[in-house]
């Protein structure tokens, strides 16, 4: 019976491993706040190791929050349309565009990173993306001047998917901190609302194990 057991443990945790490897699971989600009375910059909920920070940075910036889009997020969890980042005016600094979006998260565990968002846009057309692994490193921009759909008129919202698996850099760092910004925007005020920021990973090999053997402990104790 004991040999038995042994023997079904590592079986237990590579079908597990096999199972679950290709399947990526939701590091971090922001959807601001579930009604008009409350917003917030912590994420609805998170999976890694440390509760990963958000900033909305500008001049122009809407620190009541706008109103949101409702999304299915890739663990099958419901944000209905509450609340939603956003700037009144993203560009406060002459020419100079002054919003921005930051995020550090600790990615412990995780490779094959993605990031997607809902944006509303009332005339930035563009925007640029970058990443870096240290508080004081260089970032390495990996999007210049994506182009993006003005949509404020008409209440119209759009999203955007980035694939960030090909920078394997990000792979399983401590500390990696994500920037969205210069959005270029046309002249006059230009309002601007973002929502449902979902960061998804892979669980690496050790990640699953370890999970899976804390959990099957647990069922036997």
């Amino acid at each position: 019976m004991k040999r038995s057991l042994l023997y079904s443990i590592p079986l237990l945790l590579l079908v597990m491993w096999i199972s679950q490897s290709a399947n990526a699971t939701v590091l971090a989600i922001w959807d601001f706040g579930p009604s008009s009375a409350y917003y917030t910059l912590e994420p609805d909920y998170y999976n890694t190791v440390a509760m990963p920070t958000l900033y909305l940075h500008g001049s122009g910036l809407d620190i009541d929050g706008k109103n949101g889009i409702a999304y299915l997020d890739a663990d099958g969890i419901n944000h209905i349309a509450g609340q939603a980042g956003g700037w009144d005016d993203i560009n406060k600094s002459g020419t100079e565009n002054d919003a921005a979006l930051f995020i550090t998260i600790d990615a412990t565990g995780f490779s094959n990173l993605s990031i997607r968002w809902d944006y509303k846009s009332e005339l930035a057309v563009s925007f640029d993306f970058s990443y870096r692994t240290s508080a004081d490193g260089s970032w390495v921009k990996i999007i210049n001047n994506q182009p993006i759909t003005p949509g404020w008129s008409t209440n119209q919202w759009y999203s955007v998917e980035i694939d960030m698996s090909g920078y394997t850099e990000m792979n399983n760092q401590s500390y990696l901190q994500l920037r969205l910004d210069d959005l270029v925007e046309g002249p006059g005020n230009d309002k601007f609302a973002i929502d449902n920021i979902e960061i998804t990973g892979i669980p690496e090999p050790g990640t699953l194990l370890l999970l899976g053997l804390g959990g099957w402990l647990i069922r036997k104790r």
